[in-house]
């Protein structure tokens, strides 16, 4: 009984002093806190714009209660020494940003009109009248109107969804290290867009009446039928500039042209595919697309920055 109480006792010495030289908080916990403080401060100073505050406020305050309440326990766990537990913990705080995700898109349908009380589209839509003298968003979908494009850009499009989830679970299970390099650099990205979504209120092709009626109405094969299936039942509007679809596409592209080059490759073509679909299927202004590109690539190195300076801090 002597030997394992004292091969316990110098465990508990050796993660406590492993811990006394670190903060209990990830870096993906730290950049989770910035960006639910910055919602709520949003929220509160333009709550007489805000749809529903009383449901958005206390769930945003809950998601930075939880993020403290997991961090605090996992150190807890770490010093009793409680590998399962841990394993459980630590798997949880890995993946949760990805949990979080659909919320805290379709949540920002509530605040996006704070600073802006009417949609922007006007202004973008023009941009794209000046460049292409046409909208593309309408007119792409309608003048190549074939099952078999259709088919094809609105399977792309879909794929975001499965990559999302599919490429972090794999590599949290095939490369540690790449998953948490992932996993933050994806989180970075999906909060640099929603940021910009909360500021920005544009809705994107569907602003057009007609371009909206097509989105919702069945047609098609089966991936088209999923994706009106997906826009008929969600009411939420927004979050078109930049196309997080495109930006975060590259991130996992990159990711994957790093870590497993044979997905990396396949993951390229269908983010050319999918980057043609954003206004082929009537989802973005082309200048959604351009600015998805533009955010995707350099989210991703800049978040590489954000998270060698978290670590050096020492938030891991």
């Amino acid at each position: 009984m002597t030997k394992p109480s004292l091969k316990n006792k110098h465990n508990r010495i050796v993660v406590q002093a492993k811990l006394a030289g670190e903060n209990f908080l990830s870096a993906i916990d730290i950049i989770t806190l910035v960006f639910c403080s910055w919602i709520l401060a949003y929220m509160s100073v333009g709550i007489s714009r805000v749809n529903e505050p009383w449901v958005h406020i206390p769930i945003y305050l809950s998601v930075a209660v939880m993020v403290l309440i997991l961090a605090w326990l996992q150190q807890q766990t770490w010093v009793v020494a409680k590998p399962r537990l841990l394993s459980a913990l630590s798997f949880i705080r890995s993946i949760y940003p990805v949990l979080l995700f659909g919320y805290f898109f379709t949540s920002s349908h509530a605040f996006n009109q704070i600073i802006f009380t009417d949609w922007l589209d006007p202004w973008f839509m023009n941009i794209d009248k000046s460049v292409f003298g046409y909208y593309p968003s309408l007119e792409w979908g309608k003048t190549f109107n074939y099952v078999a494009l259709q088919e094809l850009f609105h399977f792309a499009y879909f794929c975001y969804y499965p990559m999302i989830l599919g490429l972090p679970v794999y590599l949290y299970f095939k490369q540690p290290l790449a998953f948490k390099e992932l996993i933050f650099n994806l989180t970075f990205a999906f909060y640099l867009c929603y940021t910009i979504f909360s500021v920005l209120p544009v809705i994107g092709g569907r602003f057009i009446p007609e371009a909206m009626e097509i989105t919702k109405t069945y047609h098609g094969g089966l991936f088209t039928h999923i994706m009106v299936y997906i826009y008929r039942t969600s009411g939420h509007l927004g979050g078109a500039f930049p196309s997080s679809h495109i930006a975060i596409t590259l991130v996992l592209t990159v990711a994957a042209l790093k870590f497993i080059r044979p997905m990396g490759i396949v993951f390229a073509v269908i983010a050319f595919f999918l980057t043609i679909a954003t206004v082929y299927c009537h989802y973005h202004w082309a200048i959604d697309a351009f600015a998805g590109i533009f955010t995707g690539i350099g989210a991703y190195y800049l978040a590489n920055y954000v998270r060698a300076k978290l670590n050096h801090a020492g938030f891991h």
